[in-house]
């Protein structure tokens, strides 16, 4: 697992102390040991101005993939999960160790994002974008609530949404992906990048190893 990617989510640039590092390490065989990943897409042409999906007509209102998706025809909404027992284990460390607490969510994050990218790489897709997930950049939260219905998210992961669009379990995520551009994360291929506070601080929102 990533732990340049894992410390990231931990706001930290370098190396942590002996404890936090052992900490993360602990953290990783568990969240490993106890997730039970699973995972759902379905792929959609895509018309232009306005974006929408085609089969369904669903309009994507987001200028954000207006930009990456321009040069894209067909995409894929995909949803994955980590299940209920990640969350389980985070609730019981709030009350027993928040310090690990802590620690076990961001390895779980990083998790998530990596078995969903290997699952991705499964689907000889060709040439696809990164996903894109609603909350990210102007894509509206809302949007969970319609692409989770697309998907069936709750009979085929077991995941379900709340009102404010957030899932249960909370590791699981919905994304979408363009396909038919390569397109890799990176500070100059983002919509954002002149306006980026984490830019002009000499960060950035991805790690790469």
């Amino acid at each position: 697992m990533n732990k340049k990617a894992i410390r990231h989510y931990l706001n930290a640039q370098t190396i942590m102390d002996d404890n936090t590092e052992s900490l993360i390490d602990e953290c990783i065989q568990e969240v490993q040991s106890c997730a039970e990943f699973k995972a759902t897409y379905r792929c959609f042409h895509l018309t232009h101005q306005p974006l929408m999906l085609k089969e369904v007509q669903c309009i994507l209102s987001s200028d954000d993939l207006s930009f990456y998706f321009q040069d894209c025809h067909e995409c894929m909404v995909i949803a994955c999960t980590l299940g209920i027992a990640i969350d389980r284990k985070i609730k019981y460390y709030e009350h027993l160790n928040m310090a690990k607490a802590i620690v076990f969510d961001a390895v779980s994050n990083v998790y998530l994002e990596e078995c969903c990218d290997q699952y991705e790489q499964t689907l000889d897709l060709g040439r696809y974008t990164f996903r894109f997930a609603p909350g990210y950049g102007d894509i509206p939260l809302s949007l969970n609530q319609t692409l989770a219905s697309l998907l069936q998210i709750d009979k085929k992961i077991g995941v379900s949404l709340i009102s404010s669009g957030l899932m249960i379990p909370m590791k699981s995520m919905i994304g979408i992906v363009g396909i038919g551009l390569q397109l890799k994360k990176t500070c100059l291929s983002c919509v954002r990048k002149e306006e980026c506070e984490l830019r002009k601080g000499g960060q950035r929102c991805y790690v790469i190893d």
